[in-house]
């Protein structure tokens, strides 16, 4: 590990997290309950990972700009605590937060709960996912679009889609929603964030109606 970057990371606590903490470009930060597991082997693949046991509730660094909770099947079911952590998350995150949560038919109501709860009241957006190798392939779309901003021309080029079309790809992700709407909604709104916390209203000028209500439906958990 790069010792320079566990420096930073190491002078993290668990609640609070450090404004100046930097994940360089092509790497994700991961917590350290996470290594080993399908999930980190399936990242290994397609980013350089970093992992720390000094992240406390956040699961993911996938750029310095932005810091994942990842919710797992069994944690839906302790619907208060992962509010707690949602919560905290978002009033001592120094960085832009994201939830990705596992979506399993037996627990649609705990995660539509989940994701309405974060989206609706506190602004973060969720974003589902059905297994771990789901996850990564997420975490690296989301590494090439946090970090595609603003480039270091002194780094060997990235394979990584660029950031506008891992921006797609992850919207395709919607049902429904195909390639010219989700670019549409991209020139309109510049972000996921913009998107999830957009109105059906205003949504419906851009996409029409039906896929509004499918963009809703994947953000908010509204049935």
């Amino acid at each position: 590990m790069n010792t320079s970057i566990s420096g930073q990371i190491s002078q993290l606590t668990c609640n609070v997290i450090r404004r100046d903490v930097r994940v360089p470009v092509g790497h994700i930060v991961i917590a350290e309950r996470w290594a080993g597991s399908e999930l980190h082997t399936a990242l290994k693949s397609l980013l350089q990972t970093v992992v720390s046991d000094h992240l406390g509730m956040v699961d993911f660094y996938p750029s310095s700009n932005s810091a994942v909770l990842y919710i797992t099947e069994a944690d839906l079911l302790n619907e208060h605590a992962i509010k707690r952590k949602i919560v905290k998350l978002r009033k001592n995150n120094a960085k832009k937060p994201y939830v990705i949560a596992e979506q399993a038919e037996a627990l649609q109501e705990q995660y539509n709960n989940l994701q309405q709860f974060a989206v609706m009241e506190l602004g973060i957006p969720v974003m589902a996912v059905h297994n771990q190798l789901e996850a990564a392939q997420l975490l690296a779309q989301m590494e090439a679009v946090e970090s595609g901003e603003k480039p270091n021309p002194f780094l060997v080029p990235r394979r990584l889609a660029p950031m506008s079309s891992a921006l797609t790809t992850c919207l395709l992700r919607v049902p429904g929603l195909g390639e010219v709407k989700a670019k549409a909604l991209l020139q309109k709104y510049h972000s996921l964030q913009g998107i999830a916390l957009c109105s059906t209203e205003h949504l419906t000028k851009v996409v029409g109606q039906a896929s509004a209500a499918s963009i809703h439906k994947f953000f908010n958990g509204l049935q």
